[in-house]
């Protein structure tokens, strides 16, 4: 484009390109040509229309959600499409892993079909009001008669000097009164203008805690920031994209565009007008926005993607006001609701954390917050449960006898002061934090918390999914936060090697943190200084008692979701009612609560990383018996040990597997018939709570194809690994941990043999009884073996207190374990896992015994004046169950005293290891025969929770779509509606 004179003359055949008058000051000119190539007010309505299809999405999915619209028969075709999600990994790539030393990885992984729609609805809509239609509208004119209307001219004027700084109204008379289709600044200004609309849009995508994030509100979809996030990036680089063709665009015009008076080219003035300086600050903060967010930052650099998000975000947003000052409403909503849920979580923040009121000690705290029940008793009791308040509701077969009453736990159990975690490093490399926080918090179950420890990094929060029920009912162990970390790399790792340290120094709380007045410091663990933020996460739009069952599936750590929803619905069908344990209002005997059975499924790696939740499976065990309630552990590591395990045969009279992982290698067909008639009434693999059930639901085909599927389930080659480790996680092991393993494989293994044992002596008994034997013939297996629980469970409660009994005695607090492998049995049973282990470390040679810490040992390579000594530290009295050591499994841990780390567990952990033994099988799970089961046995709708790690949940959401049955609903039959819970987020 040639500039005119100064006095412009009307322009009679509508260029697209305005004439800017002719000014000899330079900031003027570029002041005057920028200010011409505005788009008129009348072009904005494309960012209007954008925003009125964002809205009616917004309805629509709304109201199916309120509606539970996808419960039924067209809603049932949408969810089998809509939950799939597709896996990709190349060939022969875990081979040349396995041979390069590679850590396990898992496969490349697509959205849901629903995502990927959503995600293609955003850019098509966008793109469409990018570049379809005119991109100029006349000003005063509409998009649906700009096409009818006569152009305008421009209207001739002389150009007066403008005041200095330039005033940019002086130059509107210039702008183009008439249609513009398509020029190079038209469509770069159509295109940021765009961007700009989109900047809403993507920060709602983002946020957390509602008022604020508005996609959260019970009334909407009701989906947090878990569900939102691949949104929430994939918006981002759309803004990111669109602004870079912006930039483009204006680039091309800027540079065919010329100075009349001196010949250069428009773009060498444009560094003179601030806007223009304003614009590329915009977008290069944008640029480093998503570098920072890719994928691989985020995963291996967390600290800096969440730093740069809190700096860069209001960078990008203010100069992109700065730029274009006329749409500056666009940037002022993002930045109002994103800098006002930061303020609105802050002040949560401090309420939560107590900098508000203070640390107050646990006998005051939130007495008027919570409400109280009446006769409110001191500890876990049990009451008859009173009859259904709905008459027609049909109860189960057999309906739970007993709740839980509201109260507190035994006195015996440590909870943590306020304001402050207790972390114990647990088997698989993983911390257990408990904290109980100085203000109330509730939270529903499978939500997820900001956690951060001061100790390990003052300004950095990690996202964990809390694995503990919110008890509004109890004391403050009711409010107790449970979180399972795994150590990988970054945050993770400095944890757990600040907890490694403090641990073998002696030391029970962190250098330099003051607890509160009268607390005091646990046996076992470390206390630390931790605050949190949430909570957060979808999980609390799940109705779980709207459905008849719910069917629990977790791998690996994943079973903090898991576990969180097994211990909330357990306790609702014990009678409690879900108002007050975080979710929905009912529980059993209330009207609309319809759960008739749960089951989980826990998938792990190992069998000692059965410790994370022992405890809590056993109470969930005590609450609801068989077979309203089903636990499946299956233990897939086939993995051989480098080094061979002191021989058990003389303790036991079972005969040990030939693998040190209890898979039997395959077997000649001949042999292994012969084999199935010698054992026909023997052990069998499975868990009590089904002890009838068939071996159908474990597949061990994996063990004899070298752990890697060629094609798998999911048209890619698989490993094992795929369905239990997230990226990063190992297999090590603390001292102790593999001998741990071992006993609780065999505990397992004899446990199932005396249940089935039991079982087989009362069905003797009421199948040849005078009085009925026909109606013993009659029931269904499981449920001849489901009254068997109470009489086995007695049993082996009374067993397990003998064994940890046996076990203090056999371990003095101050000395290393004796020899006791001339110990004679209670019976003639096996031994159990309290006696196997500490006869399994008298006998081992790899390493001498540490003697279990006391207040009388001393670090040998801490001198007494340093901070960490124990003189200057507060210990702990010694553990019994601390006379792990296995020396050589800790090199390159630490670099101080690391040979007194080893693995912890007290009395109760360890009998509730002895129970929840039973529960766990080596193999992995056959997942379309456990849901076919579940649709089988089902009296209604069912419900599937997961969480796990990638290919777990893709399997999962093919197993659900392929028995999701549309026929089945429009005949009536609800079993063929199932729904997904799963948590598959990803920071």
């Amino acid at each position: 484009m040639a500039s005119l004179n100064a006095t412009a003359s009307p322009t009679s055949n509508a260029t697209p390109d305005p004439t800017t008058p002719s000014y000899s000051d330079d900031l003027e000119w570029i002041t005057a040509y920028l200010t011409i190539h505005v788009l008129s007010d009348a072009s904005t309505v494309y960012t209007y229309i954008l925003w009125i299809v964002v809205a009616a999405v917004l309805v629509i999915c709304s109201f199916s959600h309120i509606t539970h619209l996808r419960s039924g028969y067209y809603g049932a075709y949408w969810s089998k499409w809509s939950l799939r999600r597709r896996t990709w990994r190349k060939k022969h790539s875990l081979a040349v892993a396995a041979r390069t030393g590679q850590p396990h990885r898992q496969p490349t992984a697509l959205p849901s079909n629903a995502q990927i729609l959503s995600l293609t609805l955003i850019i098509v809509a966008s793109l469409v009001l990018c570049f379809v239609g005119p991109d100029y509208l006349a000003p005063g004119s509409t998009l649906w008669n700009t096409w009818t209307s006569p152009p305008a001219s421009v209207s001739g004027r002389a150009a007066a000097p403008a005041p200095a700084p330039y005033d940019a109204s002086t130059f509107a008379p210039y702008q183009p009164q008439y249609t513009i289709p398509k020029a190079w600044w038209t469509s770069g200004n159509r295109t940021g203008l765009i961007a700009f609309a989109l900047f809403p849009l993507c920060v709602l995508l983002a946020l957390k805690a509602p008022p604020f994030a508005i996609f959260s509100l019970p009334f909407m979809v009701q989906l947090h920031f878990d569900k939102l996030a691949w949104l929430h990036r994939w918006s981002g680089r759309l803004i990111w994209f669109i602004t870079t063709l912006h930039v483009a665009f204006w680039s091309v015009q800027l540079l065919i565009d010329h100075r009349t008076v001196t010949g250069k080219v428009a773009y060498t003035y444009a560094w003179d007008f601030p806007r223009f300086i304003y614009a590329w600050v915009a977008y290069a903060s944008m640029t480093l926005l998503i570098l920072f967010s890719l994928h691989w930052v985020r995963h291996h650099h967390y600290e800096i993607f969440y730093v740069s998000h809190i700096i860069l975000i209001p960078v990008t947003i203010v100069m992109s006001a700065y730029h274009h000052p006329q749409v500056w409403w666009w940037c002022g909503a993002a930045l109002f609701l994103w800098a006002g849920e930061r303020i609105w979580r802050a002040v949560w923040w401090l309420h939560t954390n107590g900098y508000f009121g203070g640390m107050q000690p646990p006998s005051k705290l939130h007495k008027a917050s919570r409400p109280t029940p009446p006769n409110k008793p001191e500890a876990w009791q049990m009451q008859q449960l009173s009859s259904p308040v709905d008459k027609s509701m049909t109860p189960s077969p057999t309906t739970p006898s007993a709740l839980l009453s509201p109260g507190a736990p035994p006195p015996t159990k440590y909870v943590p002061p306020p304001g402050f975690a207790h972390a114990e490093l647990l088997t698989g490399r993983t911390i257990r934090v408990r904290l109980v926080t100085p203000g109330y918090l509730s939270w529903a179950p499978g939500q997820h918390f900001l956690l951060r420890i001061p100790s390990v990094n003052p300004w950095v929060t990690h996202p964990f999914t809390v694995a503990s029920v919110c008890d509004a009912q109890a004391s403050d162990e009711g409010r107790e936060l449970y979180f399972f970390i795994r150590a990988k790399n970054g945050w993770t790792k400095s944890l757990w090697d600040t907890i490694a340290q403090t641990v073998a120094r002696g030391q029970a709380r962190m250098h330099g943190e003051k607890l509160p007045p009268g607390a005091k410091l646990p046996s076992q663990g470390v206390l630390m200084r931790a605050t949190v933020d949430g909570p957060f996460g979808s999980a609390e739009r799940a109705h779980w008692g709207s459905y008849s069952s719910v069917l629990i599936v977790a791998g690996g750590s994943g079973v903090s979701f898991g576990l969180s929803v097994l211990q909330y619905m357990c306790m609702r069908l014990a009678g409690r009612d879900g108002q007050y344990l975080g979710g929905q209002r009912g529980g059993w005997g209330h009207p609309g609560f319809r759960t008739k059975r749960v089951r989980f499924v826990w998938l792990v790696r190992e069998f000692g990383h059965i410790q994370w939740c022992a405890s809590q499976l056993r109470k969930c065990r005590a609450m609801i018996p068989s077979p309203e309630l089903q636990i499946d552990i299956f233990v897939t590591n086939v993995k051989p040990t480098a080094h061979p395990q002191p021989s058990l045969a003389s303790h036991s009279n079972i005969a040990l597997p030939s693998s040190p992982d209890g898979l039997t290698p395959p077997t000649p067909r001949p042999r292994r018939q012969e084999k199935e008639e010698k054992q026909r009434t023997h052990v069998r693999t499975g868990s009590v709570s089904s002890a009838t059930s068939d071996d159908a639901d474990v597949d061990l085909s994996y063990y004899t194809g070298g752990y890697v599927a060629d094609n798998g389930e999911l048209g890619h080659e698989e490993h094992i690994l795929d369905l239990t480790n997230f990226e990063g996680d190992s297999d090590f092991m603390l001292p102790g941990e593999a001998r741990l393993s071992m006993n609780i494989k065999l505990e397992g293994h004899r446990r199932r043999a005396d249940t089935r044992r039991k079982s087989q002596i009362m069905l003797s008994k009421q199948e040849y009884s005078g009085g009925n034997t026909s109606s013993a013939h009659l029931l269904e297996p499981r449920a001849r073996i489901s009254h068997l629980h109470d009489v086995t469970e007695d049993v082996v409660a009374e067993e397990d207190v003998s064994n940890v009994k046996i076990a203090r005695n056999m371990l003095s607090p101050l000395s290393a374990p004796p020899i006791v492998t001339d110990v004679e049995p209670r019976s003639t049973r096996p031994p159990s896992l309290s006696q196997l282990q500490f006869a399994e470390l008298a006998t081992s040679s790899a390493a001498p015994l540490p003697h279990p810490r006391s207040s009388l040992s001393t670090p040998a390579t801490l001198s007494p004046a340093s901070p960490y000594s124990p003189s200057s530290q507060s210990s702990r009295p010694a553990s019994v169950h601390s006379g792990y050591s296995d020396t050589h499994s800790m090199v390159g841990l630490m670099q101080e005293d690391w040979t007194r780390l080893r693995l912890e567990l007290d009395d109760q952990e360890m009998q509730d290891l002895l129970v929840v033994a039973e529960h766990a099988r080596p193999g992995k799970p056959k997942l379309d025969h456990i849901l076919a089961d579940e649709v089988r046995q089902a009296q209604g709708s069912i419900v599937v929770g997961c969480c796990g790690p990638t290919s777990l949940n893709a399997v999962i959401r093919k197993v659900i779509a392929a028995q999701i049955d549309p026929g089945r609903i429009r005949a009536g039959d609800m079993r063929g509606s199932i729904s997904l819970v799963a948590e598959d987020f990803e920071y």
